[in-house]
């Protein structure tokens, strides 16, 4: 997906043309932080687009705002920890998890202090934008436009999208009108911190509109050279990040589960591609694939999803009610992610790779098992850019137009 860019780069949504006035203007504020969170934010701004054509929306990325240290530290630091030192970012993940009521902490008040210090530039675009409404996808943002509003800076409200259902205190703002979770989980989070329950909505995450169009089951095989009438495992190694050792989960898969074809959705990782795609097995049962927006269409037609514990990624697959092998998380709001997926009966977690191939291997095995897994993530999933999109009609649409006429 592309990135968001920087304000004015954007084209308008859900206008008519060049000389259409837009009623209502929405930023919607996400992070280049991982791929979720700009996921998100597209996710609403396509919705809108489409059910809500007199609402102009802009995807803001606040990190291009942001001085070029203070992004290498807050976006490269966040890669290289989940990537390289997952243990020590689920320590700091858990020591900064605090406290766990209203009132701020003196290190948070000196975090939030630092990180307005240097979003000065983003503060007096906002500020400049008149804007009638700030969806946030992203934590950094909320807590500053909370204070703006207490003095007197901005007046737009503030929706805020929480993209993970283990809720880290980082997302606690003040000044906030809205919150949309993925779980009811989540919002008992925002009780403990003593957020009104008529401000929380429980909205499901926010994915694209594509992921709920009916598709052809037999055109996406032929277009993807896929076989029909064998289990197809689909991998999913990540668009940004690879988590776990993805060569070897797959070699085990051929050599293990006899019968079932093998789909690699290899992301941006070209290394991991030419591997895969030097292997014996290619074209008769295994495909590998690079960075594609049609992911969707690999999930449409697969039996089984082998994934990392992203809030979006599994959001998208219960979307399409496809049972989940969770690669074994990152400590933290992946952790979160997983166990409760697994306590709910929609995911089953792998200790590792040998435990990946085979709690593949079992699920082939009991098609009654990947049916209830199945089930289950149908009754999990919630149309959460749709509600999202309803919501900001209601606020901005309704409000202005009298009821939303014409």
């Amino acid at each position: 997906m592309q990135k968001p860019a920087r304000a004015g780069t954007l084209p308008a949504m859900g206008q008519d043309g060049p000389q259409s006035a837009p009623r209502a203007r929405v930023l919607i504020v996400t992070a280049s932080v991982g791929a979720g969170h700009n996921s998100a934010a597209r996710a609403i701004a396509e919705a809108l687009a489409l059910s809500v054509p007199e609402v102009h929306s802009e995807v803001l990325d606040v990190l291009t705002f942001a001085p070029w240290a203070f992004r290498a530290y807050y976006a490269g630091g966040y890669s290289l920890a989940v990537t390289k030192l997952p243990s020590l970012y689920g320590l700091g993940f858990w020591l900064t998890d605090r406290p766990n009521g209203p009132r701020r902490g003196w290190m948070e008040r000196f975090r939030l202090c630092r990180e307005r210090r240097k979003l000065r530039a983003f503060e007096r675009h906002v500020a400049a934008a008149g804007a009638d409404l700030v969806v946030n996808t992203h934590f950094l943002a909320p807590p500053l436009l909370g204070r703006m509003r207490d003095t007197g800076l901005l007046a737009a409200p503030q929706f805020v999208v929480v993209t993970d259902i283990r809720m880290h205190r980082f997302w606690f703002a003040e000044g906030v009108d809205r919150w949309f979770v993925p779980a009811g989980k989540t919002a008992e989070r925002l009780a403990d911190w003593a957020v009104p329950t008529e401000r929380v909505t429980v909205s499901g995450m926010p994915i694209h509109p594509k992921w709920r169009e009916p598709l052809d089951r037999r055109k996406i095989l032929a277009d993807w050279r896929l076989p029909e009438g064998r289990p197809i495992v689909l991998v999913s190694a990540g668009a940004d990040f690879t988590c776990g050792p993805v060569l070897r989960i797959v070699k085990d898969l051929l050599s293990g589960c006899e019968g079932a074809f093998v789909a690699v959705a290899a992301g941006r990782n070209k290394k991991l591609l030419g591997r895969l795609s030097r292997l014996p097995a290619t074209g008769r049962d295994l495909a590998a694939f690079s960075f594609t927006d049609r992911i969707h269409e690999l999930v449409e037609v697969s039996s089984l999803v082998v994934t990392k514990a992203g809030g979006l990624t599994t959001a998208e697959c219960l979307s399409k009610a496809r049972p989940m092998v969770l690669l074994r998380p990152v400590p933290g709001q992946e952790s979160g992610n997983a166990a409760y997926l697994a306590q709910e009966g929609a995911a089953v977690m792998a200790a590792g790779a040998a435990d990946t191939v085979e709690q593949v291997r079992r699920l082939l095995a009991r098609p009654d098992e990947l049916d209830r897994l199945s089930d289950n993530a149908r009754r999990l999933y919630r149309p959460g850019a749709e509600t999202i999109a309803a919501a900001i009609r209601a606020t901005v649409v309704e409000q202005r137009c009298g009821g939303g006429r014409g």
